[in-house]
């Protein structure tokens, strides 16, 4: 049996799949706001996607009797991820560029790379150079001022927080299901319990803002709901489920390297789609950013426990 953290080839092929698919999810839903209140773009598609792998799980004999502390764990984690990350996105998509978000998330690494430190679980010389390879390469892309939505400077500020607080949160949900061993099951339960308990809260707050009287079906195109499906289907549920998959099976910064890949994936469609602005300066961020991935996910140094 590998070894938690060795990139076999189908964990190599589901992380590749991973960056390119939420890549793609944020200019996905910078799309769709112009069409669905932020809001039901998070609820409406986790919750859609969180009852088909329900679905899967029990239809398929994955369910298993799950501890109750575990079930804390998965709908904290849910929360976090789901309440507050996917919504604070989703919101922040009206206020800043896709590729934008992207690379800000892109601090995670970052993030847990502290969060594990503080636990003592001290990381490897090259995984802090390559976090640090990979700030460089965020910081790079956040310096130009073009990845800026016209008319929308006043509200600048308030997107940042809205991203500094989804990156957090995100990755506190990580950090907990990783050192509690909360993520020994199969994906599709985990992904549920996620999912859905992360969905429920939005739809109550959702319908406080009185986001059901901004909602006009007859009025959105055949190519929004087409957008809408692939947020749900690719997005969600195979994005999650490839996110579970790996988290279950992998070291928890060998997974949070999406978050470096994700920006050059965002920026470039956002360029060929949106027409947003692709200075060459941000392919020299890339290959910073690209170079992290390759130190982290080339890392074999064992863990050190500090006593």
């Amino acid at each position: 049996m590998l070894k938690k953290g060795s990139l076999s080839l189908p964990n190599l092929i589901a992380l590749g799949l991973l960056y390119l698919i939420w890549g793609s999810t944020f200019l996905s839903v910078r799309i769709l706001v112009a069409y669905f209140p932020p809001l039901f773009i998070s609820y409406g598609r986790n919750i859609t996607a969180g009852l088909l792998l329900l679905s899967w799980s029990i239809i398929g004999g994955y369910w298993v009797k799950m501890p109750i502390k575990h079930v804390r764990v998965h709908i904290m984690a849910g929360l976090l991820f789901i309440t507050v990350n996917n919504a604070s996105l989703a919101v922040a998509s009206a206020i800043v560029p896709s590729g934008f978000s992207a690379v800000f998330m892109a601090l995670g690494p970052l993030i847990l790379v502290i969060f594990f430190w503080l636990e003592g679980v001290k990381p490897s010389l090259k995984k802090i150079v390559a976090t640090l390879l990979g700030l460089v390469g965020i910081l790079l892309m956040s310096s130009q001022k073009g990845l800026s939505i016209p008319g929308k400077a006043d509200e600048f500020f308030s997107g940042i927080l809205l991203l500094l607080g989804a990156v957090i949160a995100w990755n506190i949900a990580v950090f907990r299901v990783q050192s509690t061993k909360a993520n020994s099951y199969h994906f599709t339960q985990v992904c549920a319990i996620q999912m859905i308990s992360g969905s429920i809260p939005l739809i109550f707050i959702s319908s406080i803002k009185g986001d059901w009287a901004l909602l006009h079906f007859e009025a959105v195109p055949l190519s929004a709901w087409s957008i809408f499906a692939y947020l749900t289907l690719i997005g969600s549920m195979a994005g999650f489920s490839l996110f579970g998959y790996l988290s279950k099976e992998c070291d928890a910064t060998l997974v949070a390297t999406y978050t470096y890949v994700n920006p050059v994936v965002a920026l470039i469609l956002g360029n060929l789609v949106l027409d947003e602005e692709l200075h060459p300066i941000l392919l020299f961020a890339s290959f910073f950013i690209l170079l992290a991935v390759v130190l982290i996910t080339t890392d074999k140094t064992k863990p050190v426990i500090k006593s």
